[in-house]
């Protein structure tokens, strides 16, 4: 097979060059790529343990704890000890950070639907179920 068309190939290039794209969108926010998906996990999922906006967002703990450290300097977020687990980190966005999520999200809705203009809606769908099953799969192994 040739290299272009393997699934997890094509996959990674699509968010290399999709997250390429939105570090340019969001630059003149003073936004990074990184930044927005951690804001965006924090308004859609609500307060998480820094175990649970790694799963999210996909990032290393490591990272994740550099990115959360700029963030809360600049006060889009917060973080506290976890009420159930003394030792747990909890991290919450915080208004401004709610702000600069919001002016952020115009631009990624708008690079997100040129994007996805190349499909139509239909293909788009089985995509996104295809790669729910191939997730549920990852997550099912242990992954």
């Amino acid at each position: 097979m040739e290299l272009e068309d393997h699934i997890f190939f094509l996959c990674t290039q699509v968010v290399y060059r999709r997250d390429r794209a939105i570090n340019e969108a969001l630059r003149p926010i003073g936004l990074l790529n990184t930044e927005w998906r951690t804001l965006g996990t924090l308004v859609r999922k609500g307060p998480l343990t820094m175990q649970a906006l790694a799963q999210w967002t996909a990032y290393e703990r490591t990272r994740l704890t550099r990115i959360l450290h700029g963030m809360q300097e600049r006060g889009w977020i917060e973080r506290t000890g976890a009420e159930h687990d003394g030792r747990a980190v909890l991290v919450r966005i915080a208004p401004r950070g709610r702000a600069v999520h919001a002016r952020a999200e115009k631009a990624v809705d708008t690079l997100t639907a040129q994007v996805l203009s190349a499909c139509t809606p239909a293909e788009v769908a089985r995509v996104r179920r295809s790669l729910r099953a191939m997730r549920e799969r990852l997550i099912a192994s242990g992954y």
